[in-house]
């Protein structure tokens, strides 16, 4: 059984060499070392159907600046998180709703306009309903992401109309741990033909994509994000 769990994580780490997904070209961007998880809410909802450079990121650059807080985190070890009484939490996100309005952060600090796709609902407000929604399972701070079951964080984002699973897959990768592994379309579809078999279930898959990465030598986060942009590319991946 041993023998056979170690051959089925060198095929799929053989298969990431041959597909070159880790090549010279590949990093995790600054976006997986959000200082404070309101950034890391933001980016994963405005993301979906945006171009990254030119419409994302300077939203996030816009409500950073005016309110005076760090975009990723600094130093030697991005690893670690901010002391949370460092962080900019969630419900200091809500508040600025509350203070400011809708209409005034969408137009104002955000400045942007862009709606979630396959709705009319600017995603600007569905930032706020996302925070709100994290809220109600006790989800503040970027601590609170890695002591929460990432299905329930899904289940949570995405009981928001416009909100969809790569948008919640999106803000785990992140926020989350670097031994994160997610099973879902991509994941599973990617092991599956690895292993030549037609199909393979989430935690199985889970736990070889955690083996190659141990062969491959990088972590666990990197490489689910490398092979679900890889199956992003070719599915379209939803809101």
């Amino acid at each position: 059984m041993e023998n056979t769990k170690n051959y089925e994580i060198h095929r799929v780490a053989e298969r990431v060499r041959h597909l070159k997904l880790l090549d010279s070209e590949f990093e995790m961007g600054e976006e997986f070392y959000p200082a404070h998880l309101s950034v890391a809410l933001i980016d994963a909802v405005f993301t979906p159907r945006s171009h990254y450079e030119n419409h994302v990121l300077p939203v996030i650059r816009r409500y950073c600046e005016h309110f005076n807080i760090e975009r990723i985190r600094s130093g030697k070890n991005r690893e670690l998180l901010p002391p949370t009484h460092k962080q900019e939490t969630l419900k200091k996100l809500v508040s600025h709703y509350k203070t400011h309005g809708k209409k005034h952060m969408r137009e104002e600090i955000f400045r942007a306009r862009y709606r979630s796709p396959g709705t009319k609902i600017f995603k600007s407000d569905n930032v706020c309903r996302a925070a709100k929604e994290l809220l109600k399972i006790k989800i503040n701070n970027l601590q609170d992401v890695s002591s929460t079951q990432p299905d329930e964080i899904k289940k949570s984002l995405c009981s928001i109309k416009g909100i969809g699973a790569a948008t919640a897959h999106m803000f785990l990768m992140y926020c989350g741990r670097d031994d994160y592994v997610k099973g879902d379309v991509h994941v599973c579809a990617f092991v599956a033909e690895a292993l030549g078999t037609e199909k393979v279930g989430p935690r199985e898959a889970e736990q070889i994509v955690i083996g190659a990465a141990g062969e491959i030598d990088i972590t666990p986060r990197a490489l689910d994000y490398a092979i679900w942009k890889y199956g992003s590319n070719f599915s379209g991946a939803d809101s």
